[in-house]
């Protein structure tokens, strides 16, 4: 599947514009749109997380080797596949694009510092989640219920189990203000790597306006 990007060298230094023709049409996924691909890009990465869920029930410290298969799936799907398709899944269905903010295809780069806040907020939680388990009695884990269980591990430090809920609304809550506050509707990660989200649909008519220029 190929994805049709600027490449004109004399787009390096310039941004993609507000709206198309000079017309109040933003090119730029809005709020709905873009709630409607996390939501996609969730549902499709969902059976992963049940079958992990379902090993982690099994053994205490199963908890250890699923983050690791977890970040590799997760990585290969928001680092790989952008960068090799455009977008993620969920983003395509909805009919956007990623691009750098010249209207380029993106990198590596762009799509690693894009997912860098919530590579930071995994980690984050994977650290608590440690914590959890070394306080953990591991038979009397696994003699309990998958529910039971996570109300286990929560039940050792109910104070920082808030800290990091507080820590990850804060961050959604500062991340809707960034991008609600910007025209070209850029999250964090968005302004972190120098990316937009575009519609599809427009980016033959954006690649005949740079040519024309």
């Amino acid at each position: 599947m190929g994805v049709i990007t600027l490449h004109q060298p004399h787009m390096t230094d310039k941004k993609l514009p507000l709206f198309l023709d000079n017309t109040f049409q933003s090119i730029y996924g809005n709020f709905g749109v873009r709630l409607g691909a996390l939501f996609l890009d969730a549902l499709i990465l969902s059976p992963v997380f049940i079958i992990i869920t379902v090993f982690n029930s099994m053994r205490l410290s199963n908890y250890y080797y699923t983050f690791i298969i977890s970040q590799i799936v997760i990585l290969a799907y928001y680092l790989y596949l952008p960068v090799r398709y455009g977008a993620t899944p969920g983003k395509l269905i909805m009919g956007l694009t990623i691009l750098k903010v010249d209207g380029s295809a993106i990198s590596y780069r762009e799509s690693f510092l894009k997912f860098l806040p919530s590579i930071i907020i995994g980690i984050m939680g994977f650290v608590l989640q440690c914590y959890f388990i070394s306080l953990a009695d591991e038979e009397t884990f696994n003699n309990l219920s998958w529910l039971k269980q996570a109300n286990y591990l929560k039940s050792f430090s109910p104070m920082l189990l808030w800290i990091e809920v507080a820590l990850m609304y804060a961050f959604h809550f500062s991340n809707l203000i960034v991008f609600i506050s910007n025209q070209r509707k850029r999250s964090i990660g968005d302004q972190l790597a120098g990316t937009v989200s575009v519609y599809t649909r427009f980016l033959e008519k954006l690649k005949e306006e740079a040519i024309t220029e």
